[in-house]
């Protein structure tokens, strides 16, 4: 039996990958050094050109573990199983200590911040598992794998025995966690609410022999004024940056109609361009629906049956259902108005109990 359960920061665990991509091309290229080495006359000269070059190698391979050393500063969480305490480390020095009787409940968060890359800059979303005293909030671990954290935030409250409190503020007592999401307890604002969509959306309701149905007719003129924007600007930029270098844009037509060449350039460049525009207009058009039966939920056709999920989880935008082991995703923003995300999570949870027959007793949440 395990006797600590440890978590590191997550730039310190991205700083891992890193490292061993290091050790890994430094082996290889003092190995491709060597065997070059190996086919030349065994002379004091070329051994002690062998040894400058493999120095320099080495030498050129610390330099970012130095940099590494310095610049970085990793934090662990570490939960002592035998002691019952939790201890957060920094730069390996431990920084504060806490007895796990004072949490009374944990819950997941996240944030976000905005690095730079060589191509502009990108979001990085770090979710997080935040513990819950009578007097302060504390986090505990992190990663931006959201599925790996929801798994070891559930085995957090496993080994203190302390319940989940999920967004909608429903408490899941430890022996709950494992339930598929077809008999786990819902909050009473999602099962007694009449959930109504914005008309906005174009979303109706249909029932059937199978179960019932949420369609989408969900068309944004916002989006589709923005993919044609921005398919003319992706169609110029296409057909005259390329265009002008072999003479063939329409700044170079001497004709009309022009030759085959340019005519051909012309037209595959306008449907390069016009890429997103097709994208939208077969995410717009496609079949788009949400179904639920007694047993399973039915996304645009594809099968996801309730004893293989354990919850629905909303991360921006997008629906996901997660169990222990993985996550599916499924983005909302061609299905409906943004405003109505939380309103579909709400209408899939509370319908996933009306067709599965839940225990309403067991199923209401103060």
């Amino acid at each position: 039996m395990e006797k600590k359960l440890q978590w590191s920061d997550h730039k310190s665990v991205n700083l891992k990958t890193v490292r061993w991509f290091l050790i890994i091309f430094e082996i290889l290229s003092l190995a491709i050094v060597a065997f070059s080495f190996s086919f030349m006359e065994f002379t004091e000269e070329n051994m002690m050109s062998f040894v400058i070059i493999a120095s320099f190698l080495v030498a050129f391979f610390a330099l970012p573990y130095v940099l590494l050393a310095i610049t970085s500063k990793p934090e662990e969480t570490v939960f002592d199983l035998e002691t019952k305490t939790i201890h957060w480390f920094s730069k390996k020095k431990e920084v504060r200590t806490l007895p796990f009787q004072n949490l009374k409940r944990i819950s997941y968060s996240d944030y976000s911040y905005t690095v730079k890359t060589k191509n502009g800059t990108r979001t990085v979303t770090v979710y997080t598992v935040m513990g819950h005293t009578d007097a302060e909030n504390i986090q505990l671990i992190e990663s931006t794998n959201f599925s790996k954290l929801r798994f070891d935030g559930e085995l957090i409250c496993k080994q203190l025995e302390i319940p989940l409190q999920t967004t909608d503020g429903l408490l899941i007592q430890p022996k709950e966690l494992d339930l598929p999401i077809h008999k786990r307890k819902l909050p009473t604002n999602i099962l007694e609410a009449n959930i109504q969509f914005s008309p906005n959306s174009d979303v109706s309701i249909l029932k059937t022999n199978d179960g019932i149905s949420l369609v989408s007719k969900y068309k944004s003129k916002v989006i589709l004024f923005v993919s044609i924007f921005l398919g003319l600007a992706f169609t110029l930029l296409i057909h005259f940056a390329f265009g002008d270098i072999f003479e063939i844009s329409v700044a170079y037509w001497e004709t009309l109609p022009p030759t085959i060449g340019q005519l051909s350039f012309f037209l595959l460049s306008l449907f390069l361009g016009l890429i997103p525009v097709f994208h939208v207009f077969y995410q717009q058009n496609k079949r788009r629906e949400i179904t639920i039966t007694k047993t399973s939920l039915l996304w645009n056709g594809k099968e996801y049956p309730f004893a293989n999920w354990e919850d629905l989880i909303q991360i921006g935008n997008q629906l996901c259902l997660v169990n222990d082991e993985k996550m599916e995703s499924f983005s909302l923003f061609f299905f409906c108005d943004l405003s109505d995300v939380t309103n579909v999570k709400h209408w899939i949870l509370k319908t996933i109990f009306e067709e599965s027959g839940g225990d309403l007793d067991f199923a209401r949440f103060e």
